[in-house]
């Protein structure tokens, strides 16, 4: 009797607040909640960069010949030093071989392999697995060591860090060399282990909950009276029957999981800190950047501004009254977010303001560096200056302490550091927690997914081939290399007619360089020596001082601030709708800022404009190179927009449905705006609009069929549009 009045009274209740539920969230088939991928991600863009990793690694050797770079590391090493080396790993014999340079013949040295246990940060902790393999013995200027751990000592062991430390200390203590592993190496060993994309250490932490909302409560709601009347009903919701697919109509792969957890991480992982996330300057409805148009719809209490409403963060806070966490001005004027890349001592003169560069098309060729005399490392090339992930040790999570190589896996590292703390002591558990290993891969993923999977082919055979008269002539002038470049790689013999010399530095339109093939490399275009930059008219120089671009050493002459002077060359295809331009907001425009190479300050010395002869280029020759910059970041607007419905259009739950078509309708305003601005091709225009209509309506439509039929025309519309673009 009293399950018939329990299950009365729950057919009871559910009869009052289903048809509440299913009107805020569709159809019955619509409410199926399902594990899909609603951000603008991609486990092939991962996976293609991993096959070409791949590629390569088994070339090398694979298992047979691990070799990684090992050095200082700010945060991870316990003292400065200059003393660097490598590492090479037999994993199949279990042969370790060592090489030093630059450390004390007065003292021995030990060498540690570390397996980071699960939940564990990226720094060294007593809990974790620690191999002492043995003393490093001087020979010459070298220290060396080799040594054979057995056959069997790699098989339960996977090493995430290689330190050297002084005889008799532990990695737990000491930390003077640090090497550590890599995201590729991880998802490789996970592969031999038969689970691909299952890394050891993906127990990661739930992200801080953001605060309910009227949706969520109805949703929790439902869960909860599902949970009520069948006990196990909600273990079936949100499972797919296995289709074989990744995403939609198939089980999520464990890579789409891994990237699913980076997404969540990015998005919303405060780290114990101010309240920030990844996602508050990377906003991904913003290409994964901000603008100052964004900045000022945001609300005064959004994370951003936190500066301003913390009283441990604002200018009052700091020496001098500088503002060493924020300048709340150039913040909102340029979206110039304060940066203490040389370091956080001497407050007053190693900050620099910076743009948010955007972190689309992370490929391999825009994080490789190029020999171009700038030391290793960083490992990889992140941020403006290419030295925007942190070197050295680090204390994560837990304790573990972690070798930073300035790698793109590391960069969280130093993103925690400088924009979640809650005080400018910045002081790890305290101020902040630190990302684990398992979070630094999630989010790794993530960013590794997002974007294009490879860089246009603008020249030879299968060249981009465009239907705009004057974007075909920009790209012939960006391809034009000058009477006597002999051409080669597909660009043919150079011309005196319209050299604009772009695919030096932006080979194929991205940033991997010409004469270093799918590397990725700095120089110095004067760009900070421009006259008259906005930010410097709005405040004085100790608010905005001069940027020396990469490292922190003493600078060259003719370079202002500490570093080298040089700067990363970004890609291009996403560039129109990405501004403002140059690491410094100093361009507003993408005419202005081809015409930047017109410039005094690129084409003389110590530029690298010097270097190549100079670009001379007439007004017209500008607004060719700008307008077919305008159409190929249009193009990639509309294919990511395609890609996203289509997944879109996949989803059988209308919320998931509505998050993919938001961020569809966000690509194609991108497209509207480098086309609109550039005067161009207004009949793709009309196209994009409707399309725009279209997915507006699909988002209220409850039916699963009806919307499907309305992003099937938005689809056709795109498709049309991208058709009046190119051939």
């Amino acid at each position: 009797m009293k399950t018939r009045i329990k299950l009365a009274l729950i057919a009871f209740l559910m009869a009052l607040i289903v048809p509440m539920v299913l009107s805020s969230v569709g159809s019955s088939a619509d409410s199926e909640s399902q594990p899909v991928r609603t951000g603008p991600t991609d486990a092939d863009y991962l996976l293609a960069d991993y096959k070409e990793w791949e590629a390569k690694y088994v070339e090398n050797g694979g298992d047979r010949n691990v070799v990684m770079p090992m050095g200082y590391l700010k945060g991870l090493s316990s003292e400065k030093t200059n003393a660097a080396g490598q590492i090479k790993l037999n994993l199949i014999d279990g042969i370790v071989t060592v090489e030093a340079e630059g450390l004390s013949r007065k003292e021995n040295w030990d060498v540690w392999l570390i397996d980071n246990g699960p939940g564990s940060s990226v720094t060294p902790d007593a809990g974790d697995a620690m191999v002492r393999v043995g003393t490093l013995k001087h020979q010459k200027k070298l220290a060396k060591l080799e040594a054979n751990l057995g056959s069997k000592a790699f098989v339960d062991f996977d090493p995430d860090l290689y330190v050297v430390t002084r005889a008799g200390k532990n990695p737990a203590e000491e930390c003077v060399l640090v090497g550590t592993t890599t995201l590729f190496h991880r998802l490789y060993r996970s592969g031999q282990r038969g689970q691909f994309g299952k890394l050891a250490d993906m127990d990661l932490p739930n992200p801080t909950p953001a605060k309910p909302t009227r949706e969520s409560t109805k949703e929790s709601l439902w869960n909860s009276l599902v949970e009520i009347v069948s006990p196990t009903a909600q273990a079936a919701v949100g499972v797919i029957p296995d289709g074989g697919g990744s995403g939609e109509g198939g089980s999520l792969t464990p890579t789409d999981i891994l990237i699913n957890q980076g997404r969540t991480l990015f998005f919303l992982e405060q780290f114990n800190g101010n309240g920030r996330t990844c996602g508050t300057c990377h906003r991904e409805d913003e290409n994964l950047t901000i603008s100052p148009e964004f900045i000022a719809t945001l609300p005064a209490n959004d994370a951003l501004f936190v500066a301003e409403f913390n009283p441990s963060l604002s200018a009052s806070a700091c020496p001098g009254g500088t503002p060493c966490f924020e300048n709340p001005v150039l913040m909102r004027k340029f979206a110039l977010i304060l940066e203490n890349l040389d370091g956080f001592g001497d407050l007053q003169n190693r900050f620099v303001m910076r743009g948010v560069p955007h972190t689309l098309a992370l490929l391999q060729n825009t994080l490789s560096p190029a020999p171009d005399g700038t030391t290793i490392p960083p490992n990889e090339r992140t941020g403006w200056s290419g030295d925007g992930a942190p070197s050295g040790n680090f204390t994560l999570g837990n304790g573990v302490p972690h070798l930073a190589q300035g790698t793109l896996r590391d960069f969280p590292i130093g993103a925690v550091i400088q924009h979640f703390t809650k005080t400018l002591l910045r002081r790890n558990n305290i101020d902040f927690r630190l990302p684990t290993n398992a979070e630094l891969d999630a989010m790794n993923a993530f960013m590794r997914s997002t974007g294009r999977r490879a860089d246009l082919v603008l020249a030879g055979s299968g060249a981009l081939s465009l239907k705009g008269e004057i974007a075909r002539e920009g790209q012939r002038i960006f391809n034009n290399g000058g009477a006597g470049f002999p051409g080669g790689r597909g660009i043919p013999p150079g011309t005196a007619n319209g050299a604009g010399k772009c695919f030096f530095c932006h080979f194929n339109a991205g940033g991997s360089d010409f004469f270093f093939p799918d590397q990725n490399a700095n120089f110095n275009t004067n760009v900070e020596q421009l006259p008259s930059q906005p930010a410097d008219l709005v405040v004085p120089a100790q608010k905005n001082p001069a940027d020396g671009g990469f490292g922190s050493g003493t600078p060259p002459a003719g370079v202002f601030g500490l570093g080298d002077g040089t700067f990363n060359t970004p890609v291009l295809v996403e560039a129109a709708d990405t501004g403002p331009f140059f690491h410094n907001s100093s361009i507003l425009t993408i005419e202005e800022s081809v015409n930047f190479y017109n410039s005094s300050q690129f084409n003389n010395a110590p530029g690298f404009g010097a270097q190549i002869g100079g670009i001379r280029l007439e007004a017209t020759e500008v607004a060719a190179v700008a307008a077919f910059l305008r159409v190929i970041n249009a193009l990639e607007n509309i294919r990511h927009a395609i890609e996203i419905e289509q997944r879109a259009r996949g989803a059988k739950a209308l919320n998931d449905s509505v998050d993919l078509l938001k961020l569809s309708v966000s690509e194609l305003e991108d497209a509207l705006f480098v086309l609109h601005g550039g005067g161009l091709h207004p009949e793709a225009q009309v196209k994009l609009r409707q399309a725009i209509d279209l997915d507006r309506q699909a988002m209220t439509t409850n039916s699963r069929s009806a919307r499907q039929a309305l992003i099937d025309q938005a689809i056709a519309l795109k498709v049309s549009a991208r058709s009046d673009l190119r051939n």
